[in-house]
């Protein structure tokens, strides 16, 4: 009989360790790649997952049918089978079970625009880091690819801007920080190049930027449109 407990015990501990080592399964690793899901099932949102130097999470998210590409997350956190991020720019927030497979993402999304109400929303992964890799691994530099520094002035006021671009498989991505708004992460909606003209655009603060590029590729001069326009000329920061 004693025999018999101990292997009771000893089948019990094995249990016990095979939940801690299901619920362990998911690593940042496996989430890293592109997600797709909808609010509403109306508004189509994809969210991209990578996984930085300290082993965490980092997370952006696009609305294509908005033109809202690349919203910066924060705090993008994996504890056990809960996956957790918020979205600044937005006032957003996401909180969801990961399936046991690492395959889906099932929680609330909460924004103060809807006044703290939630929504479900459910996340399908469509592509794993090493298939995102390897689409990226194809594509090829853009000239204006970097980072671009300015500053606005107006009314003895001024406004430094960063833009970010960086080739993406359908063309060229961006991104806008208002740095003395403490606004990061602002997503551009479309970026063009035509020969040496630049032209992008903001949705999410109905602003407009057409400059040229110099023949050295250092620097941009242009004008920034949001009501009045304002000349804002840009220069590519050393790496």
């Amino acid at each position: 009989m004693k025999n018999l407990r101990f292997l009771v015990l000893f089948g019990a501990g094995l249990l016990g360790f095979a939940g801690l080592a299901q619920v362990q399964a998911v690593s940042p690793q496996a989430l890293a790649g592109e997600w797709a899901g909808s609010l509403g099932g109306a508004l189509p949102l994809v969210l991209h997952l990578s996984v930085d130097a300290s082993g965490g999470l980092t997370a952006t998210m696009d609305s294509p049918t908005q033109g809202a590409n690349g919203l910066a997350g924060a705090h993008a956190k994996l504890s056990g089978m809960t996956f957790s991020f918020e979205l600044p720019l937005l006032k957003g927030e996401y909180t969801g079970t990961v399936s046991a497979d690492g395959k889906t993402m099932s929680g609330p999304w909460t924004q103060e625009a809807t006044q703290g109400q939630s929504e479900p929303l459910e996340w399908k992964q469509t592509k794993t880091a090493a298939q995102v890799a390897a689409e990226m691994a194809k594509v090829k530099p853009s000239p204006i690819d970097g980072d671009w520094n300015g500053a606005l002035s107006a009314g003895g006021q001024t406004l430094r801007l960063v833009f970010h671009f960086h080739a993406a498989p359908d063309g060229i991505a961006g991104s806008l920080d208002s740095v003395d708004q403490n606004a990061m992460g602002i997503p551009c909606g479309s970026v063009k190049l035509d020969g040496r003209k630049v032209s992008v655009d903001v949705p999410a603060v109905k602003g407009t930027y057409e400059g040229t590029l110099s023949a050295d590729g250092k620097t941009m001069s242009g004008t920034w449109s949001h009501g009045a326009p304002l000349e804002l000329n840009l220069t590519r920061a050393e790496k």
